[in-house]
């Protein structure tokens, strides 16, 4: 209780700083803690499921091609090296690392001529995608001497495939959207300036209270919240070669041996011997 100049009348309970200090600071401090790491692990999570539908469409799309696109088995197979750089130029755009395009990492898919045209080009994954829609058109050329009935089946094959490939090029323009828009300046900057007002407060607050342990009371509080804050910083666009970012290069392998997969098991199928 603390006394008024109208001490014989009237008694006013005594606000401790300590309350005003845990709503403004303590609150509004775990509000934008709080909404920072649900939005980057939005963005980390919504990055990984994007690949997988990378990888899967692949694997559509590359199973559809041995599949339906025997009849001319140049095209085929070029189309289905374009694809696998494709994973591959995905990767190395997202690490704005088109111009140290790696030759080993495609070596027996492309040639070193093509791998120096799509890492010379502007957009390397667009370069790979446009790639493979020529060549699949090719692949289902429909002219005026072709039968109706195939005309009509190589239009149909021909749409199927558009569509993994469309949805390669939305994955691939969704990995885009997250990389170049990160959280906005004015949210970070203000939350970090509640973090160091907050931090630098708190001995002169507590110091009283908690003596000698004022000290590993606040490193430890401060190394909790910039650890926070730098995990959410570290994880905001995860397409670097760092142990909490998306493991990219695992991706790449992955498909391509999913692709050597398929190429083996479609040529034991085509050599199969099935009962009459």
């Amino acid at each position: 209780m603390i006394n008024t100049r109208f001490k014989n009348s009237v008694d006013v309970d005594e606000e401790p700083w300590a309350s005003v200090y845990n709503v403004v600071f303590t609150t509004a401090l775990a509000f934008l803690l709080v909404f920072r790491l649900n939005r980057v692990a939005a963005r980390w999570w919504s990055t990984r499921t994007m690949w997988g539908l990378i990888i899967a469409n692949s694997r559509t799309l590359v199973g559809a091609i041995l599949e339906h696109c025997a009849h001319e088995p140049e095209l085929r197979d070029l189309a289905i090296s374009w694809i696998a750089a494709y994973s591959i130029a995905v990767k190395e755009h997202m690490r704005n690392n088109t111009r140290n395009f790696e030759f080993e990492e495609i070596v027996g898919y492309l040639s070193p001529e093509q791998v120096k045209c799509i890492a010379s080009s502007k957009h390397p994954c667009l370069y790979a995608a446009t790639e493979i829609r020529h060549l699949l058109k090719r692949v289902f050329d429909v002219s005026a001497d072709t039968p109706a009935a195939l005309g009509i089946a190589y239009a149909s094959e021909m749409r199927l495939m558009e569509k993994s490939l469309d949805a390669l090029n939305d994955m691939m323009g969704g990995l885009e959207r997250v990389q170049v828009t990160p959280l906005p300046i004015t949210f970070v900057s203000h939350l970090r300036t509640i973090i160091m007002f907050y931090l630098l407060s708190l001995p002169y607050l507590y110091g009283n209270t908690w003596g000698w342990g004022t000290i590993p009371s606040v490193l430890l509080t401060s190394y909790a919240l910039l650890g926070i804050d730098g995990a959410a910083s570290e994880c905001e666009a995860p397409f670097e070669k760092r142990p909490n970012h998306l493991d990219m290069d695992g991706f790449c392998l992955t498909m391509q041996r999913n692709i050597e997969q398929l190429i083996s098991h479609n040529h034991e199928l085509r050599h199969r011997q099935y009962p009459c």
